[in-house]
C-alpha cells in the first residue's frame, strides 16, 4: 500500500497562505525588472569626465547611415571612417585582409559555402610594463559591418562606437600596464567571417589572455554578460566586482550560443581548452531589431549605449593594469539572486553537483519508500505523471495563445513602443504565459496528489528533474544551475522532514524548513523562465512552460496543505485578469522604416529586364511597378525550381549594367566523373557573388585552387563577398554525365535611378536606403 500522508502535517490556512504569500514575493523580486539611470544630458555630459553617450552616438550616426555589408562600398567608408577616427586618437591603425570561408550543411546533403575578403580594422595601444609586445595582451573586439538590408545601428555601430569613445577616454588618462589590442572586425554580422580570418592569421589573436567581446541582438536594456568561454573564477570575480550593474546568466549564455552572433566567441576561445583566452562574450539583448530592419539609430537606447561604454572603459581599465588569468579554464556558470549580486562556479562543480543530487534522488526514494512506505509504482506515476501533466499545461498556454490571434502581435507591439507600453502589454503577457501553465500544473497536481500521495508525487518530480539535470549537464552546462539548486533544497529538505531527528518538529518549524527549500526555486527557476519567454516569444512556449512547471513540482507538499479556494481559484482569476489586460494593449506600432524589397533583375538568356517584389500587398508606389499584374507567380526560366512566388514585370534595360562575364573553359566528359572549369568575373564590381549548381551533384570544387567542398552532395551553392572585378577560375567534380545548370547571380545594393518613378514625400513606411537590390543575372546550361 502507499501512503497517502503529506511530507507537511496538517497546518493553519492562515500559515500556508503567508507561505504562498512569501514565495511570491521573492518571485518578484526575482522577476522585477532592473532599470538603468537616464544617461545625462548634452549641455552636462560635454562638461563631465569619462564615458560620453553623446560622442558615441554622433559615431553611430556616421556608422549606420546605411547598409554596410562585407565587400560594399558602404562597408569601405565605414572602414575609413573608423581609420580617420583612430588615427585622430595618435593610433596608428592597421587593416588586416583576408579571404576566408565558411559552409554549412542540412540533412539531405545540401551545402552552402560563403567565401568573402574580409578587411578587419587594428589598433594597439601599448603598455608600459617593460616587454610588454611580447606578454600577454588584452584584446577587445566589435563588428563594424552590417546585413544587406540593415542599418546596424545596434548589431554593429553600437558597439563600435563604444569602442571608439572608450579608445578616447583611455589616451587621455593614464597609460596601462597591459598592451590593449582592439579589433573591429568586418563580414561578422551573419558568419563571424572577420573573426575567422584573424584568428586564423593574426599574432595578435595568440597574446590575448582576456578577450571582450561586444555584439548586440538588441538595441536596449542593460548590457548582458551572455557567455563566458575559458573563464575562470578571477575573471568572473573581476567582472561582477567592477563593472557597472552587472547583469546577465550562463542560462541565456546558453540560449544566445544557438545564435549566429555567439560563433565568433567560440572561434576567440579557440579549439584547444588548455591554450585559450577567456572570452567574455557581452551583449544588449532587449528591443527586437525585427531581422535588421527596426536596427535604426532613432531606436538605439541612449541608456544602454552608456551602460555598454561603461562596462568597457571599467573592464579595459582593470584588465590593462591587472595580472592576466592564466588559460586553461573550462568556463564559469554565473548567475544574479537579489541582494547578493552575481555569484559563480567552474564548470568543474556541474558533475559533481549533478551527481550529488542524482544520489540524493536515491537516497529520497529509499527513505520514502522504508519510511513511508511509499510503492515503486507510486512513484513512476508519480515521473509519467509529472511528464503529462507538464505537457498538458504547455499545451493550455499554446491554447490560450491561439484563441487571442492578436495577442503576439501586441507583444510585438509592446516591446517596439516605450516603457510605458512595454509595461501595460508586454508585462501582462509575460505574467499570463507565466500563470496559465502554473495554474493548469497546479490543479492536475492536486489530482495526482490525491491518487497516490504528495510524497510519492514529490520524489516522482524528483527523479523526473534528476535525469533532466544530467541531460542539461552533459549538452548545456551553464544552464545547469536553474535545476541543480533547487532541486538539492528539496532533497535536502525531504531528508531533513523525514529523519528521525525532526520528528519532534511542531508544524510551524516543518513549514518554515519547506519554505526554506522553496526560495532556490523562486529565485532561479522564474527568472530563467522570464528570460526563455523574452527569448523565444509567444512563438515557443515549451522552454518556459516547462521551467515553470518545476516550481509547483518541487513545492507540491506545500501547496498541498492549502485549499483549491486559496491556490487555484486565485491563480484562475489572476490568469483572466492578465490575459484579459494584455488583450486590451495598445496594438499602435510605430512606424518603423522597412528595407525596399524591390529588385532589378536583367537576365542573360533571356536578353531582357524585370521588376521583381517579394509576393506581399502592393502599395502604392510599388504598384506602379507592377500595373498589369494579378498576383504573384513562380518563375521557372529566371529561378531555380521551388523558388517562391513573385511580383514581376518587364523593365527597361539598363545598358549601364553588365552581364556576367562568363566562359566556359573545360568540359571533360565520358567517366564516372565530369569535370567542368568555368571562368567569372564581375564588370560591375559586384560586392556579392551568388553560384548554384542544380540538378547534379558535386564531389569536389574550388575557385582559384582552392577547395570549397571535398564530399559528395546533393545541392551546392556558393556566395562570394568583395570579389569585386577579379578573374575567378571555378573547377567542379561532378558525378557522371548528367545534365544541369549553373545559375550565376552578380547582387548590387541600389536601383538603376533611370526610369525610377519617385516615391511621395511622406509616405510610409520609409524605405530603408541601399536595401533594394540590382541582380545581373546568368544560367549555364550543360547537356
Amino acid at each position: 500500500m502507499s501512503s497517502r500522508e503529506s511530507v507537511l502535517p496538517a497546518a493553519g490556512a492562515q500559515g500556508l497562505a503567508a507561505a504562498c504569500l512569501l514565495g511570491a514575493l521573492l518571485a518578484w523580486l526575482a522577476l522585477a525588472p532592473r532599470h538603468l539611470p537616464a544617461p545625462p544630458t548634452a549641455v552636462t555630459a560635454s562638461a563631465m569626465p569619462g564615458f560620453s553617450a553623446i560622442r558615441a552616438q554622433t559615431h553611430v550616426r556616421e556608422l549606420a547611415a546605411t547598409p554596410r555589408p562585407v565587400g560594399s562600398q558602404a562597408n569601405q567608408q565605414a572602414r575609413e571612417y573608423l581609420l580617420a577616427r583612430l588615427r585622430a586618437l595618435d593610433l596608428e591603425p592597421e587593416v588586416q585582409t583576408e579571404t576566408v570561408q565558411t559552409s554549412s550543411s542540412d540533412l539531405t546533403a545540401n551545402v552552402r559555402v560563403t567565401m568573402a575578403e574580409v578587411h578587419n580594422v587594428i589598433v594597439r595601444k601599448p603598455g608600459v610594463l617593460s616587454g610588454h609586445a611580447g606578454r600577454p595582451a588584452v584584446l577587445a573586439v566589435a563588428h563594424y559591418d552590417s546585413g544587406s538590408d540593415s542599418l546596424g545601428a545596434a548589431d554593429g555601430a553600437a558597439s563600435s562606437a563604444a569602442l571608439l569613445e572608450t579608445l578616447r577616454v583611455l589616451q587621455a588618462g593614464p597609460a596601462l600596464d597591459n598592451d590593449l589590442l582592439v579589433v573591429f572586425t568586418d563580414g561578422d554580422a551573419g558568419q563571424a567571417l572577420g573573426t575567422r580570418g584573424f584568428v586564423q592569421s593574426h599574432p595578435w589573436a595568440r597574446r590575448a589572455r582576456v578577450v571582450l567581446r561586444f555584439d548586440n541582438p538588441g538595441n536596449r536594456g542593460a548590457l548582458q554578460l551572455i557567455g563566458a568561454d575559458r573563464a575562470d573564477s578571477s575573471t568572473l570575480g573581476d567582472w561582477a566586482a567592477v563593472a557597472p550593474d552587472p547583469q546577465g546568466s550562463s542560462f541565456m549564455g546558453e540560449l544566445y550560443a544557438t545564435l549566429p552572433h555567439h560563433e565568433g566567441a567560440a572561434l576567440l576561445a579557440g579549439p584547444d581548452p588548455d591554450h585559450g583566452p577567456a572570452v567574455l562574450h557581452f551583449a544588449t539583448t532587449a528591443g527586437p531589431l525585427g531581422g535588421g530592419a527596426w536596427d535604426i539609430a532613432e531606436r538605439l537606447d541612449r541608456a544602454s549605449l552608456r551602460h555598454e561604454g561603461d562596462t568597457m572603459l571599467a573592464l579595459l581599465r582593470h584588465f590593462g593594469a591587472a595580472t592576466l588569468p592564466e588559460p586553461g579554464a573550462r568556463g564559469q556558470v554565473f548567475f544574479a539572486l537579489p541582494g547578493l549580486g552575481i555569484l559563480h562556479y567552474g564548470y568543474s562543480l556541474v558533475w559533481p553537483l549533478t551527481l550529488l543530487a542524482c544520489l540524493l534522488c536515491i537516497a529520497a526514494c529509499r527513505t520514502g519508500i522504508r519510511r513511508q512506505n511509499i510503492d515503486v509504482t507510486d512513484i513512476v506515476q508519480g515521473v509519467f505523471g509529472m511528464l503529462a501533466m507538464g505537457a498538458l499545461a504547455t499545451f493550455a498556454a499554446w491554447l490560450c495563445r491561439e484563441a487571442l490571434p492578436g495577442l503576439a502581435e501586441r507583444y510585438d507591439a509592446g516591446l517596439l513602443a516605450d516603457g510605458a507600453g512595454l509595461a501595460a502589454t508586454v508585462r501582462w503577457q509575460l505574467l499570463a504565459f507565466t500563470l496559465v501553465p502554473l495554474t493548469v500544473f497546479i490543479a492536475l497536481q492536486r489530482r495526482l496528489q490525491a491518487r497516490i500521495g504528495a510524497a510519492a508525487a514529490l520524489l516522482g518530480a524528483m527523479c523526473l528533474l534528476a535525469t533532466a539535470l544530467a541531460v542539461v549537464s552533459w549538452f548545456a552546462p551553464g544552464a545547469s544551475y536553474v535545476l541543480a539548486w533547487p532541486l538539492l533544497a528539496s532533497q535536502a529538505a525531504y531528508l531533513v522532514l523525514n529523519s528521525r531527528r525532526t520528528r519532534a518538529w511542531t508544524a510551524p518549524q516543518r513549514l518554515a524548513a519547506m519554505l526554506v527549500a522553496a526560495v532556490p526555486a523562486a529565485l532561479l527557476i522564474l527568472p530563467a523562465a522570464r528570460d526563455s519567454l523574452l527569448f523565444l516569444s509567444p512563438a515557443w512556449l515549451l522552454l518556459p512552460c516547462a521551467l515553470v512547471c518545476c516550481l509547483p513540482a518541487l513545492c507540491g507538499p506545500l501547496l498541498a496543505g492549502v485549499g483549491a479556494r486559496l491556490v487555484v481559484r486565485p491563480l484562475l482569476l489572476g490568469v483572466c485578469a492578465c490575459l484579459l489586460l494584455a488583450h486590451r494593449g495598445s496594438t499602435l506600432r510605430p512606424e518603423l522604416p522597412q528595407p525596399n524589397r524591390l529588385l532589378y533583375f536583367k537576365d542573360t538568356p533571356s536578353w531582357q529586364s524585370f521588376w521583381l517584389y517579394p509576393p506581399v500587398p502592393l502599395d502604392a508606389w510599388t504598384r506602379k511597378f507592377f500595373p498589369n499584374s494579378l498576383h504573384p507567380d513562380q518563375l521557372p526560366y529566371l529561378f531555380p525550381p521551388g523558388s517562391p512566388s513573385v511580383w514581376y514585370a518587364a523593365a527597361k534595360r539598363d545598358d549601364s549594367i553588365a552581364y556576367p562575364d562568363l566562359l566556359i573553359e573545360k568540359d571533360v566528359r565520358g567517366g564516372p566523373v565530369r569535370h567542368v572549369e568555368i571562368r567569372l568575373r564581375s564588370k560591375n564590381r559586384a560586392p556579392a557573388l551568388m553560384l548554384r549548381i542544380v540538378g547534379a551533384d558535386s564531389l569536389k570544387t574550388s575557385v582559384n585552387g582552392r577547395v570549397l567542398t571535398a564530399s559528395r552532395y546533393r545541392g551546392w551553392r556558393l556566395d562570394l563577398h568583395g570579389m569585386q572585378d577579379r578573374e575567378l577560375h571555378f573547377a567542379f567534380d561532378l558525378v557522371g554525365d548528367p545534365f544541369f545548370l549553373v545559375y550565376v547571380q552578380e547582387r548590387m545594393p541600389g536601383l538603376p535611378e533611370r526610369d525610377l518613378p519617385p516615391r511621395p514625400a511622406g509616405m510610409l513606411p520609409r524605405l530603408l536606403p541601399q536595401t533594394a537590390t540590382t541582380v545581373s543575372s546568368d544560367v549555364l546550361l550543360f547537356r
